[in-house]
């Protein structure tokens, strides 16, 4: 009797061990469900971008030279003072010896500000060498950046542009690409895009270096869905979600911009990609999904 009632308590403490030991709800050789993050194909404006560094200069900027190389005797306008077209800013004379020159103005050609003035009354000059800086501005400045020869056939006028700088860090200024070179730099393999800037409240001054964001391709209206759900290995495979269960899918893609990518043919807005997790699943999988930003 006593072997009996051993031998059923055995049994009895074997059933139990091995129902504690496998979750609720799972079946045996059967994989729980992976929890992934997914987010909806939508019909959405999709941009390529390009981040640059640029230098900001007046409307209207000029780098003034002495005429004639001699001794600056007299500078009348000196940084910061406002010059008019045809003005002379500084004095200059040719004092070689033996000769009788009188001081020759050296000429703003346009009207503005005295930026920068690079030399000293009793320095030596030449035609060569860069005298002052005279800049006109108000309610618009223009900024220089220069872009690389794979992105200038995209950069065309009327461009939008967002600028921002250092010393207005809580601030964006929008700009619009007012002319873009022809030609490259061949040492540098680039070219200039200039950009109009309005300048409300006399915030921004000629000189200030600034980093632009310049729009480079936009489609408007089009399918899109976001890079998270791209993999790596190959632009054109996604993992779709139908009900609970992951499907492989390729699609064939378009522009692809800073935070999405066209879609071209393979997917409809309202279909949902996985984006995290998607690594961890395979094609037919049970999945568990949480929609982006949702916990």
């Amino acid at each position: 009797m006593r072997r009996i009632i051993a031998l059923a308590l055995t049994s009895l403490a074997a059933v139990s061990f091995t129902g504690c030991g496998r979750p609720a709800g799972d079946k045996a050789g059967q994989r729980p469900a992976t929890a992934v993050e997914v987010e909806p194909v939508r019909r959405e404006t999709v941009a390529r971008t390009v981040q640059l560094l640029g230098t900001l200069q007046g409307e209207s900027q000029v780098t003034v030279m002495s005429k004639v190389t001699g001794r600056v005797t007299e500078i009348v306008k000196p940084e910061g003072s406002t010059v008019a077209a045809g003005e002379p800013l500084a004095y200059v004379v040719n004092d070689v010896p033996g000769m009788d020159y009188q001081p020759g103005p050296v000429i703003s050609p346009i009207a503005g500000t005295v930026g920068r003035v690079y030399v000293e009354a009793g320095q030596t000059v030449a035609p060569t060498m860069p005298f002052a800086t005279v800049a006109s501005f108000s309610g618009r400045l223009k900024a220089r950046a220069a872009v690389s020869d794979a992105d200038l056939p995209f950069v065309s006028r009327g461009a939008s542009a967002v600028l921002t700088f250092s010393a207005l860090p809580d601030t964006t200024f929008a700009g619009t690409v007012a002319q873009v070179s022809p030609m490259l730099d061949p040492v540098s393999r680039t070219a200039t895009v200039e950009i109009a800037v309005p300048n409300p409240g006399r915030r921004l001054v000629p000189g200030m270096a600034c980093g632009v964001r310049l729009e480079l391709e936009r489609r408007e209206a089009v399918t899109a869905l976001p890079l998270t759900a791209l993999f790596s290995d190959g632009p054109g495979r996604v993992a779709v979600l139908e009900g609970s269960v992951a499907r492989f899918r390729q699609v064939r893609i378009g522009l692809v911009g800073d935070r999405a990518a066209e879609v071209v043919s393979g997917l409809e807005p309202g279909e949902k990609v996985i984006t995290t997790g998607k690594e961890r699943v395979a094609d037919g999988d049970e999945v568990r999904p949480v929609e982006a930003g949702r916990q």
